[in-house]
């Protein structure tokens, strides 16, 4: 049976109580309970109200990402899939949010049903431009390493650049805020500026694949309130992009899909049907992360700021292991950031709260070493011709020309490479 969720912008409908949702979810301000809260107004600094059609697909994607929090995986008879039921307001938007469905259940392994209610969304903001500045794109800015290397080339080109976060913890943001402003000293405040949108909701559930919908839907919301609106840069390296099964047990969502060329491709047409049809796009799909490191057009700004960049998947583990705060070093993306940064000669094990090189017993623990451990056998699996073509199509469908696909495969091959080169040099886990 589905769990049904209503997302309520502004005040709550008479007949409430008769509704038979489950949940039902404000937007700040509310006087509802339970409420997401933001710092939304961020929209108003453009120079032009934010269209409606964004706003309403903003509003969908903030129902999404509350439902997804809301309902545990843990619930489900598989400890995965949810039967999941929104209801946003979205007039007239029925056969679009259907369409919206499907690549949900692509994006987080649920199954999806998005209604439609003729009420009107609702986001009070009043238009308050603080100069006649206007960027000429939007770069997603996660305060990881590709998106400060893609923010680095976009600057070294000459683009004035607005930098879109998102976060709900303070680490990240302060994460990101310090990265931005050493942008701003290399390149000057006319150049670069950032909105970091501040969304929190307090709910059980932590696997957020719905996360990269919110995320992305900003970046379109933020590049849509300019005079014209302007691409949105999204760099993300090839290999996280395809974000290869490691394990017959990570299949499909269990694996992030933020920039998978399916979802991207169909996220795309799905704004484009409703009248967005601006640029996005991601310049590194067809690089690894050490190619992207590689290729940065300011190596020594980039080599300067990656202390101070923020890669794991739970950046907030110092706090019960009280060491300092940081990248963990065990988790997936952290092994793929030592092994990009391995190629250009730049990884330090001792900038991590844990060396996987150096501790023989990060192997053999069961959560510290399980990234690890699932790395490894894809390197003993994955490496003949047959089976990394098997493990490209493993990451779900690739709605792109044979030379593309090729491409993508030759991705895959180099990113294994480069994996191998760093677990293979310096000193080893013993037992392995």
């Amino acid at each position: 049976m589905a769990v049904k969720i209503l997302l309520q912008p502004g005040p709550p409908p008479a007949d409430l109580a008769r509704l038979s949702f489950d949940h039902v979810v404000g937007l700040q301000p509310s006087p509802l309970p339970v409420k997401i809260h933001h710092n939304l107004g961020l929209l108003a600094g453009g120079r032009t109200v934010l269209p409606e059609r964004v706003l309403t697909a903003l509003v969908v994607s903030l129902g999404v990402w509350a439902a997804d929090k809301l309902v545990p995986r843990r619930q489900a008879e598989d400890a995965w899939t949810r039967y999941l039921e929104v209801s946003c307001p979205a007039p007239a938007w029925g056969e679009a949010l259907m369409g919206l469905a499907g690549l949900l259940d692509f994006l987080t392994g649920d199954i999806w049903m998005v209604r439609a209610r003729s009420a009107r969304p609702w986001l009070p903001m009043v238009l308050r431009p603080e100069t006649a500045w206007q960027p000429d794109c939007v770069c997603l800015f996660s305060g990881g390493l590709d998106s400060l290397t893609g923010a680095i080339d976009l600057l070294e080109s000459g683009r004035r650049v607005l930098l879109v976060s998102h976060y709900d913890f303070g680490q990240l943001a302060s994460c990101q805020n310090y990265l931005t402003e050493a942008l701003k000293q290399a390149y000057g405040p006319d150049r670069v500026r950032r909105w970091g949108f501040r969304i929190q909701f307090e709910a059980p559930e932590l696997s957020l694949r719905s996360r990269s919908l919110l995320f992305l839907t900003l970046g379109v919301a933020a590049a849509s309130v300019w005079e014209e609106p302007v691409p949105v840069i999204v760099p993300e390296n090839g290999w996280i992009s395809l974000n290869p099964p490691l394990t017959g047990n990570r299949l499909g969502s269990y694996s992030t899909r933020t920039t998978h060329p399916y979802f991207l491709t169909g996220l795309r047409q799905w704004l484009a049907s409703l009248g967005m049809g601006l640029s996005i796009e991601n310049p590194y799909q067809y690089l690894t992360k050490g190619e992207v490191l590689r290729g940065c057009r300011r190596q020594s700004l980039l080599r300067q700021l990656v202390p101070f960049t923020l890669s794991c998947a739970h950046p907030v583990a110092s706090r019960w292991l009280k060491g300092r705060q940081g990248n963990c070093g065990y988790c997936y993306p952290c092994l793929i950031r030592r092994a990009a940064l391995e190629a250009v000669g730049w990884d330090n094990g001792g900038e991590y709260l844990v060396d996987v090189r150096q501790e023989p017993k990060v192997l053999a623990s069961r959560t510290k070493g399980a990234d690890l451990r699932s790395l490894l056998y894809l390197l003993e699996t994955g490496r003949d011709g047959a089976a990394l073509h098997r493990l490209l199509w493993q990451t779900g469908p690739l709605p792109v020309p044979a030379a593309a696909q090729r491409g993508l495969l030759a991705v895959l091959r180099r990113g294994l490479e480069e994996i191998t080169a760093w677990w293979g040099s310096g000193k080893m886990c013993a037992g392995r």
